[in-house]
């Protein structure tokens, strides 16, 4: 153990080197569209790049804040890859009508003075057609001449990409769009969404002007020692209570994937390197030399709530008011056609515990069921076998080598359920056995970390039963949001006997065309007639950037 602890000193140490190393980095948001009611599920495609516009491959996780000049009242963590992010997230249905700034940061922009993430950042107008609040001194009331004087705005095109496409298409036909690339490699964002009559609150920024305040802030003054996070989130959590000293800390998601890291508290701290964790999760955490009843760990809070920034009024008019009924029905009907199961998962790196290490699985319905973990443990699964040491339970892993002879491996082995680790093998025995669906042994050594295990031994409940076990006061069980999973709408027809009122025809958060390339984009026209607009958002190889529209009558 005194091993063990050495290495993860020295890794401790090392990281905190690592994270005085500050690179520079700005963040791009582009998002599926401008306008959104209360409920709207908004996706996002991000663009981190260094000084010279050049995407940077620095941090592997940003985070993501939706903010009125009231406070952020939404928040999201996307992963980074090669500088390329995507991910969403659901405008909470209690939000103000109103207008609201969407920004994306890294830990380091956070050690930064001054607010580097506004130059990236994307205004998002929002209404909420079941309640009359609205965001504090930010909505003005027009007329309905007045109203029908304001004007679209939209950035102008640059690059040298093109559209070619028909300008008039029959509802619920089948829509070609050809990309043409003419200049260096382009790396894009493409969106095709329904434009009705609202008229969006202005963008303060756009991916030109963007790339044009790199210059200026290359050389940020550094005022904060959040480290770098290069290779995913880097959690951190406080224990309170009495420790023994220098404790290891595990902390492991409940359910598949499994995901599990091991960390050393220094001083009531401890930080977990993840490879990002993705999804919304249950997480356990044990820290194993905690005493005493009153002991707990809380996970910090890695969002920082920053503010606004000066920000346009949304201009209101009765006139909407039918625009906003359409849109309220299609949201509803978005669960009728199941439009959350056309989404298509994009590339992204997770860190998967035991992903690619060989397992025998006993699937116990295969066999006699028995009502005990030690009933299951004697008659079904002969490489394990419980003992008793020093007063306590312990399971050992056997192995057959290539004589067929049993021999006991040395070391520990590391005995989960759903993915958690489970210490206390007591609480294993006390389960519910016919409550456990499979039982997945891993009979060779792994590493999680600088922690090695001789084997693995995970015990899968029928409903991920394990949150509902009753853990020692050293372990937590705490709600996690994690990275949101990278995904993709490339216009699947929508299933379900609900009429096709989407809003969004296609999405693609990664589009990549090559040097001189060209690329067909299919997709579905919706159930009903109205004016779409598609658009291309992003940056050239050279560092140059891309912004085209496109628009088409639905008839």
């Amino acid at each position: 153990m005194n091993k063990v602890l050495s290495i993860l000193l020295t890794l401790s140490a090392s990281f905190t080197l690592l994270g005085a190393e500050m690179p520079v980095e700005r963040i791009y948001v582009s998002t599926d569209r401008e306008v959104y009611i209360a409920g709207d599920v908004v996706w996002c495609s991000l663009f981190c790049v260094d000084p010279q516009g050049r995407l940077s491959s620095q941090s592997a996780v940003s985070y993501l804040e939706l903010i009125s000049t009231e406070g952020t009242v939404a928040e999201a963590k996307v992963g980074l890859l090669a500088g390329r992010g995507a991910g969403s997230f659901r405008i909470p249905v209690t939000v103000p009508t109103g207008v609201y700034r969407l920004v994306s940061y890294t830990a380091v922009n956070t050690n930064e003075e001054g607010t580097p993430w506004i130059a990236g950042s994307r205004i998002l107008t929002i209404f909420n057609t079941l309640s009359a609040a609205r965001v504090k001194d930010g909505v003005e009331i027009l007329d309905e001449g007045s109203y029908s004087r304001l004007q679209r705005t939209s950035s102008p095109t640059c690059g040298s990409v093109e559209f070619s496409s028909s300008a008039r298409v029959r509802k619920g036909s089948d829509v070609g769009v050809f990309i043409r690339n003419n200049g260096p490699v382009a790396e894009m964002s493409f969106s095709v969404y329904h434009e009705d009559d609202i008229i969006p609150a202005a963008q303060d920024n756009s991916v030109g002007g963007f790339l044009a305040s790199l210059s200026s802030s290359a050389n940020p003054d550094f005022i904060g020692d959040r480290p770098l996070e290069y290779d995913g989130e880097i959690i951190t959590a406080h224990v309170k209570g009495r420790m023994t000293g220098n404790s290891l800390t595990t902390l492991s998601s409940a359910g598949a994937p499994s995901n599990l890291y091991v960390g050393l508290t220094d001083n009531g701290r401890v930080s977990f390197m993840t490879n990002n964790i993705y999804g919304e999760r249950d997480i356990v955490c044990e820290v194993s030399g905690l005493d005493g009843e009153g002991g707990a760990i809380e996970i910090d809070n890695p969002f920082i709530y920053p503010s606004s920034g000066p920000m346009p009024k949304l201009q209101l008019s009765k006139v909407s008011q039918s625009d906003l009924v359409a849109r309220k029905v299609a949201l509803r009907g978005e669960r009728t056609l199941r439009l959350d199961t056309l989404s298509t998962l994009t590339r992204h790196r997770e860190d998967l515990f035991l992903e690619s290490a060989p397992l025998k699985r006993f699937h116990l319905d295969n066999y006699t069921r028995f009502p005990s973990v030690k009933e299951v443990l004697v008659e079904i699964i002969p490489m394990l076998s419980l003992h008793r040491e020093k007063g306590k339970n312990i399971i050992r892993i056997t192995v057959i080598d290539g004589a067929d002879v049993y021999k006991t491996r040395v070391g520990n082995l590391l005995v989960m359920m759903d993915g958690v680790v489970i210490t206390d093998i007591d609480k294993l025995l006390e389960f519910d056995a016919m409550l456990i669906e499979d039982v997945d042994v891993y009979q060779q050594a792994v590493t999680c970390g600088p922690v090695s295990f001789s084997g693995v031994a995970n015990f899968i409940t029928k409903r991920n039963y394990v949150t509902a076990l009753s853990f020692p006061s050293n372990v937590r069980v705490l709600d996690f949001k994690g990275v949101s999973y990278p995904v993709a709408y490339y216009g699947t027809p929508p299933e379900g006997d609900g009429e096709d009122l989407r809003q969004v025809l296609y999405w693609d958060p990664a589009l990549r065309v090559g040097a001189g390339a060209q690329e067909r984009i299919t997709f579905r026209a919706p159930g009903y007639q109205g004016r779409f607009r598609a658009v291309a958002d992003g940056i050239a190889g050279d560092g140059s950037p891309i912004h085209h529209e496109w628009t088409f009558e639905v008839e």
